[in-house]
């Protein structure tokens, strides 16, 4: 599975740390790396035929992000989430989300609807096509991409802090796909609703889309 992200050298593409990010963290975000697993820091490296350097920096903005923890002058591995902290996190999402979505109605921001509609497709897509990082990945952005357009910026900074644990409460559920879709599904409602500026019918579905992670176990 390392070798799913082969390095490449065209100037125009991410700098090395950059791709060995964006390598390991699909690697967290498909399940390859499990929580509390070791980052196969020299195998990466090998893989990338780069020394330890870029590696390390891009662990560290993964450990920034939160998705993964450093044991200083030792190594770093996949971070993990309890049955607590899950449940802290999905209840102050709820009314995190929920606020963005009224202010989102309030800014009148549904000229950015057809960018989210198409979020909600990729991710469906990505779904459907057993790339359950990608699919996460596009989730997260467009649950972002409704938060950013609501126009109020602490709210957004709040929201991006929490992605990372979001990410990892969803990796623990390990949902199967038929679930997945379902839950994925619910976007294109949840951006009806949007449009229609249906507040009621807009908690309703939040607490649907969101609670379901009180099943973690």
């Amino acid at each position: 599975m390392l070798a799913s992200l082969a390095p490449v050298d065209s100037p125009d593409m991410l700098s090395i740390s950059e791709q060995v990010y964006t390598h390991i963290k699909k690697l967290i975000l498909a399940g390859t790396l499990r929580g509390g697993e070791r980052i196969p820091e020299k195998r990466v490296a090998d893989l990338f035929k780069v020394s330890r350097t870029p590696v390390r920096e891009a662990i560290r903005k993964l450990a920034e992000y939160g998705l993964v923890v450093i044991k200083p002058r030792s190594y770093a591995f996949v971070a993990t989430i309890s049955p607590e902290e899950a449940r802290d996190i999905s209840w102050v999402r709820l009314y995190l989300e929920k606020l963005s979505c009224r202010l989102f109605c309030q800014a009148g921001a549904e000229g950015g609807l057809p960018q989210l509609f198409e979020l909600s497709r990729k991710c469906k897509e990505a779904n459907d096509n057993g790339d359950f990082a990608g699919a996460h990945e596009y989730d997260s952005a467009l649950h972002l991409g409704i938060a950013r357009r609501a126009g109020n910026r602490e709210l957004l900074e709040m929201l991006s802090m929490l992605d990372a644990k979001l990410q990892l409460l969803r990796l623990k559920q390990h949902l199967p796909r038929p679930e997945l879709s379902r839950y994925f599904a619910q976007h294109d409602r949840l951006l009806k609703l949007l449009g229609d500026q249906d507040l009621p019918g807009i908690d309703g579905l939040l607490e649907a889309h969101i609670l379901h992670d009180l099943n973690f176990q």
